[in-house]
């Protein structure tokens, strides 16, 4: 018979009993971090990767994108075949658990600076979206200075 307390552990670390669970740094208003699970886990993951300009964490310097350098294109039609293309190489390559259906990109500001990139992602039956927003004024988490 299989320890009741191995069962409590196992059920609630990530990716348990292959579902997907995660923590993110929010903390509920009991104090606690807040648990995300199925595909919010993976919207999140994505964010997260896009987010983080290529080269900012030490250790894995392959992590995160170019997006950022984007921003300052002309939101033309090269820029934009070039953004989907940044999108769908860094999930491939950093989060094979889902498939990227759909990338679209949506101005948001009147000077062109500052985009929407929905990345639609399906896992199994289950679709969901991932939405980052690019802008000039925290394009590369003030990095420029650097």
């Amino acid at each position: 018979m299989a320890d009741p307390n191995y069962k409590i552990f196992q059920d609630s670390i990530a990716g348990s009993n292959n579902r997907v669970n995660d923590f993110v740094p929010t903390i509920s208003s009991v104090g606690d971090f807040q648990k995300i699970d199925g595909i919010n886990v993976l919207i999140s993951s994505i964010r997260n990767l896009l987010l983080t300009p290529l080269g900012f964490y030490p250790f894995d310097p392959t992590y995160g994108s170019l997006l950022y350098k984007k921003i300052f294109e002309p939101l033309d039609n090269i820029s934009i075949e070039e953004i989907k293309y940044e999108v769908r190489e860094r999930i491939m390559d950093f989060d094979d658990r889902v498939k990227v259906t759909a990338v679209d990109i949506f101005p948001v500001s009147t000077d062109g600076k500052a985009i929407r990139v929905d990345v639609s992602i399906k896992r199994g039956e289950i679709i969901g979206t991932a939405t980052v927003y690019i802008d000039k004024a925290n394009s590369q988490f003030g990095l420029e200075s650097a």
